[in-house]
């Protein structure tokens, strides 16, 4: 059953394994208290060259071959690289979905496993909305984990926010108040706590997962450009769109044929247990989220009132 119910400069490894600052001083507090149509290759030798990573051993078949002679000649990768991540940063609207082992996940979001109990072995996230503007993020840490972005506010569910709040305590540490207490006291008054002047550590927009995605690439193959790389190339199909792909042992990436407008369709760098997939959607078709009704939010006054309230007049 699917844990998704709707529709969410390049970034450093410091800056994105951080904690938001906001949380951060949330949880500080908390502790002081306590202390293309039907065509076919042209020649066999076309053939050969289709999908050469293998793409069909990986489930997704090569459906049919793009009839327009201009797209059955993958452009030169080092000479469209660029324009594929500013083409894609450019559009309206995608929807994104990540799928990789856990541990994989702990590293990229700072999650430490030390704090929590995750069900399963991987993580998945979805990201869906305006590239930079409404959008809402979906992780299956927890049954109710989202970050949602709404003109210029940021909420997170209160589940997300709990799940944040104890993923920065020292695990040496006797928090107060414990998970359990703070949701039940923030559940109380409302689903969605403000977290605007925070840092949520998964990425809130489409936008800021491409940054994530493109960093995430170039560290963990070792090079500054995908180019650098001996790639194959092929012209292939997903979704019925005809696509570019880019392949070696390592690494997969696929495009939409289009020199002009490059967008990602998938991204996948192949590992030892499990691959790290990106599989991009519904370009300029994905639906912003709507903002929460103003009776769920919990705002930062409400919520430094929750805290103070774990707070004894001894404690300070």
């Amino acid at each position: 059953m699917s844990m998704f119910t709707r529709g969410d400069s390049r970034s450093t490894t410091t800056s994105r394994r951080r904690v938001g600052a906001g949380l951060v001083a949330v949880a500080a507090l908390a502790l002081s208290a306590c202390e293309g149509p039907g065509g076919s290759p042209e020649d066999e030798d076309m053939q050969e060259n289709i999908n050469p990573s293998g793409a069909e051993d990986q489930g997704i078949p090569s459906d049919e071959i793009a009839a327009d002679e201009d797209d059955q000649q993958p452009a030169d990768l080092a000479e469209i690289e660029e324009e594929i991540w500013e083409s894609s940063m450019s559009q309206e609207s995608v929807n994104i979905q990540v799928l990789a082992g856990l541990e994989r996940g702990h590293e990229l979001f700072g999650y430490a496993p030390d704090f929590f109990e995750a069900e399963g072995e991987s993580f998945e996230m979805q990201v869906t909305g305006e590239i930079e503007g409404d959008s809402v993020t979906e992780l299956n840490y927890v049954p109710d984990f989202q970050v949602l972005t709404s003109g210029d506010e940021t909420y997170q569910t209160v589940e997300a926010f709990v799940f944040d709040y104890e993923a920065q305590v020292p695990p040496e540490v006797d928090p107060e108040p414990d998970a359990a207490q703070l949701d039940a006291e923030l559940s109380a008054e409302g689903e969605w706590v403000d977290v605007t002047d925070s840092e949520p550590a998964v990425p809130r927009t489409p936008a800021a997962l491409l940054e994530l995605l493109r960093t995430e690439l170039e560290e963990s193959l070792g090079v500054s450009s995908l180019s650098e790389l001996e790639l194959a190339s092929a012209v292939d199909t997903r979704e019925g769109e005809n696509v570019w792909v880019y392949s070696d042992e390592q690494v997969e990436l696929a495009v939409l044929a289009d020199e002009g407008s490059p967008q990602l369709v998938g991204v996948t760098i192949f590992g030892e247990d499990q691959d790290f997939t990106a599989t991009f959607t519904q370009w300029n078709e994905a639906e912003a989220p709507e903002a929460p009704a103003d009776d769920l939010i919990i705002d930062q006054e409400q919520l430094q009132e929750i805290l103070n309230g774990f707070v004894g007049p001894d404690q300070g």
